[in-house]
């Protein structure tokens, strides 16, 4: 088919004899093409696109770019350089060709971005990843680290009893959460009630998680998760291996996170446990990792968790049944508590009425 909009560009001032690298089309075609199946997030093309080719001004002060009703301008020296149409029902195709003709011909006119040229797909795809939200991002082939196991094992877990009430305290979901859990309570079987303190807890393993709420349920809906307007829900219920159903109390706070707010809502509005603390921090997404073909891993966001009763957690939060701390303006915001024995005060309260 031929190339129904075409990618207007008229350089100005001084070439170079730098060769610039002809850029991967293909490549950022799949990187465009995932993010508008994938993301969780509606993606406006041309704001992602304005937003990448600002790496041009990041190497070279002389760029601007910005974006009109319906074309993206890039100037060079305070002139016109480069004109992206917009793409009409936002052709990928079309959009990474002109990305790939706007960025090689800048290589052509600016010994600073000539000599980073190398870079440019990666940075350009960083930049685009990150507009989406912040908790998406690209890595390249060269700084990609994944989870090692140091970021796994370490001891996050304390358990204790407080006169007949056993009190565990977690400060991340890691490999052996469930197993430390599971072995103090049945270690503990006389406990009149439990306190989980998730305060500070900053989620970590989902799985690990979710085996926690095995302990104190029975095939009951903890959380469920969806994509973009709500497609490929996927429930995540309870095993049948409750081993304490005496009262429950979680402890939360503004920096109870992921995981974490998510085991708590469910065991909340479950009614298997009162929530104690603060509103938790709000982070509700999951981030799903994509191998593309040039080596680099695309972390993004794609999935939300929500309530067994369809309320979002992501930028809300899950609100304690008794607050106890108050900010300014009166309401329950996302304090952290972490070091507060008062909490504990008060959830042994409620255990003991």
């Amino acid at each position: 088919m031929k190339k129904f909009l075409m990618l207007l560009s008229v350089f100005y001032g001084l070439t170079t004899t730098a060769q610039a690298m002809k850029l991967d089309t293909a490549l950022i075609n799949e990187m465009l093409t995932i993010l508008n199946e994938e993301s969780l997030h509606d993606v406006d093309n041309a704001k992602l696109i304005t937003d990448g080719l600002q790496i041009l001004t990041d190497f070279d002060k002389r760029f601007t770019v910005s974006k009109g009703p319906d074309r993206i301008y890039v100037y060079h020296n305070g002139k016109i350089t480069a004109v992206l149409p917009f793409a009409t029902d936002d052709n990928l195709k079309i959009w990474s060709e002109n990305i790939a003709d706007t960025l090689n011909a800048a290589a052509k006119i600016s010994p600073e971005i000539a000599v980073h040229d190398y870079e440019l797909p990666d940075l350009l795809m960083k930049k685009m990843t990150q507009s989406l939200d912040k908790y998406s991002h690209y890595y390249s082939k060269f700084d990609y680290v994944p989870e090692d196991e140091r970021n796994i094992f370490h001891h996050t877990f304390g358990d204790r009893m407080i006169d007949n009430i056993l009190y565990l305290r977690v400060g991340i979901f890691n490999k052996q959460t469930a197993m430390q859990i599971e072995r103090a309570l049945r270690e503990n079987p006389k406990a009149e009630g439990v306190i989980l303190d998730l305060r500070g807890n900053s989620g970590g393993i989902l799985n690990e998680a979710l085996k926690t709420a095995d302990f104190f349920t029975d095939n009951e809906i903890i959380t469920f998760t969806a994509g973009r307007n709500g497609a490929h829900k996927h429930y995540y219920t309870s095993s049948d291996e409750c081993i304490f159903k005496k009262p429950l109390v979680i402890l939360v706070d503004g920096n109870t996170a992921s995981a974490a707010e998510v085991i708590a809502a469910g065991l909340q509005e479950q009614s298997r446990a009162k929530l104690v603390g603060t509103r938790t921090f709000g982070k509700g997404t999951i981030q799903n990792v994509t191998k593309m073909t040039n080596g680099g891993q695309l972390v993004l966001t794609g999935e939300q968790f929500f309530t067994p009763s369809g309320k979002i957690i992501h930028e809300k939060g899950v609100m304690p049944d008794i607050c106890t701390e108050y900010d300014a303006h009166d309401e329950c915001s996302p304090q952290p508590r972490a070091d507060k024995d008062e909490d504990i005060s008060t959830a042994l309260e409620l255990l003991v009425e």
